[in-house]
């Protein structure tokens, strides 16, 4: 037993060393601590169960809860959950509609509960995922595609509003004139329920990290309530007319910094 402990201390002394004289690793950490002691401070929690694809088929999709809206028969989608979660959709002429997965309260929550949003003060809940635009083709170049990270918050009187952050649109969606886009602004569309905001044109064919902090962009779009929950956050492609769009996500996880 004692030289079973002599072998541990060991073990880390040259860890120690090691880590002392490699300076690549001396300015990783050193990058990091201020990061780390952030967010133990603020003790974060993870929000939903699944970010990493990492169950069987049937668990991923029932966790993920892909689904469409709006689209025809004349159109085809799917969504599989293997090494990624991956969505594709084509489209004929004239289709509108959307495609949409990630977590939602029901399924994919820890908690099984909407996410109160504000207490005394907005309460910080951050999306973090890898997204990689494999693929999108307007067959006409007029088309109207927006591919975005959106939620869904149930207001203190019962009303559902939506805010979206997007991260790839067409030429079409960006000329919208319920946005300010085109002068200037980062506003896609406002208007009823929804309010998006531009916050990338992400490049295809390429994997990107992003982090978004999505109580900023709500309270921006809505001005958070004492009552005001959290039901689902979700990767959705949006679109009108002839498309072709896939498109893979990893790594989505929530986070909710108190």
């Amino acid at each position: 037993m004692h030289r079973q402990y002599a072998a541990v201390i060991v073990l880390l002394a040259v860890f120690s060393i090691f880590l002392a004289g490699n300076s690549f690793g001396s300015d990783q950490l050193s990058t990091r601590q201020p990061i780390l002691q952030d967010l133990t401070l603020r003790n974060p929690a993870i929000v939903n169960v699944d970010g990493d694809v990492a169950f069987s088929l049937e668990q991923n999709r029932a966790c993920w809860n892909p689904h469409s809206t709006g689209l025809t028969d004349a159109s085809t989608w799917q969504a599989t959950f293997e090494e990624e979660a991956e969505i594709s959709l084509k489209t004929s002429a004239n289709e509108t509609g959307h495609v949409a997965t990630g977590a939602w309260w029901t399924t994919s929550f820890i908690t099984k509960e909407k996410l109160p949003l504000f207490t005394s003060k907005p309460v910080q809940i951050s999306a973090s995922l890898r997204i990689k635009l494999v693929e999108i083709e307007c067959r006409k170049g007029n088309e109207w595609v927006r591919i975005a990270l959106a939620c869904a918050v149930q207001r203190n009187d019962g009303t559902v509003v939506y805010t979206e952050t997007d991260i790839w649109d067409s030429p079409a969606a960006l000329r919208s004139p319920n946005g300010n886009v085109p002068l200037g602004g980062n506003t896609v569309y406002r208007g009823g329920d929804v309010v998006e905001y531009k916050i990338d044109q992400a490049a295809i064919g390429e994997w990107k990290n992003y982090s978004v902090d999505l109580t900023k962009h709500v309270d921006s779009a809505w001005s958070l309530k004492s009552g005001d929950v959290l039901e689902s956050a979700y990767i959705v492609v949006e679109i009108i007319g002839e498309v072709s769009v896939t498109v893979k996500i990893d790594d989505f996880w929530l986070t909710r910094l108190n």
